[in-house]
């Protein structure tokens, strides 16, 4: 009976011991992976970074574009109007 108990006990240890290397080293790969992971969603989100900040520029300078354009047409809006008014008041005198 103390050969079986013995038995049981060196098995249940080798197991205990057996269990614990794998979940060792099922932790090891789980933690590679994660890292690996962590790693792409970094670039990704670097990437996607600097994306939006090339973005906002060339909406800045479309902006700015847009403004000079605007400024423009009020410009040759203004003269055009003075022109017609000076006509205007030619064609009355």
């Amino acid at each position: 009976m103390d050969d079986l108990v013995a038995i049981v006990s060196i098995i249940s240890s080798v197991s205990s011991i057996i269990l614990a290397i794998f979940a060792i080293w099922f932790s090891r790969r789980v933690e590679e992976r994660l890292k690996k992971n962590f790693l792409r969603l970094k670039n990704v989100m670097d990437s996607n970074h600097d994306r939006t900040r090339e973005v906002l520029k060339n909406i800045d300078l479309e902006a700015e574009n847009i403004k000079q354009t605007v400024n423009k047409s009020q410009d040759e809006l203004h003269q055009t109007l003075e022109e017609i008014i000076e006509q205007c008041n030619i064609s009355k005198k």
